[in-house]
């Protein structure tokens, strides 16, 4: 027979009744979001959770992590401002963003818009090597990305 140990009904109601605690709390850190953070890293990074006096952040791309991750202290002094007091902010990365405003900072945005990408661009004819090579490449550079390489050393 499996026996678990049984919690008391009062510990679990405290449990949850502090979870609701830490809920409120970041519901009205998500309410002041954009007025904590700034209308710059509004749309790069979100809240996630509170739990032990810790607001764990999400961020999608590691120069907004780097640039929280300096700020953290004020951000931390803007949050006490509005009642809430944390003993540490986290900051982790790889927060994915469903907006239509995600930056070009997004690497597979900038993969896709590349000017090497065939599929966005028809083949040309590198000026200096007579190479075929996308012509993203030729309007950017003015030749092919290897011609350009070996010029820039």
């Amino acid at each position: 027979m499996n026996r678990r140990k049984a919690h008391l009904l009062r510990n679990c109601l405290d449990s949850f009744k502090k979870s609701l605690v830490d809920f409120d709390k970041l519901s009205k850190i998500n309410e002041n979001w954009k007025e904590l953070i700034g209308s710059e890293l509004f749309e790069e990074c979100k809240p996630l959770n509170i739990e032990k006096k810790i607001l764990t952040i999400a961020v999608n791309h590691p120069q907004w992590r780097q640039a929280l991750i300096y700020n953290k202290h004020k951000l931390q002094e803007r949050i006490e401002k509005i009642g809430i007091i944390l003993n540490e902010i986290k900051i982790i990365q790889n927060y994915e963003l469903t907006n239509e405003n995600i930056k070009a900072s997004n690497a597979k945005i900038v993969w896709a818009k590349h000017p090497s990408r065939i599929h966005q661009n028809s083949m040309s004819i590198c000026t200096i090597c007579n190479s075929p090579t996308p012509e993203g490449e030729i309007k950017r550079w003015g030749k092919c990305s290897f011609c350009w390489r070996k010029i820039k050393k």
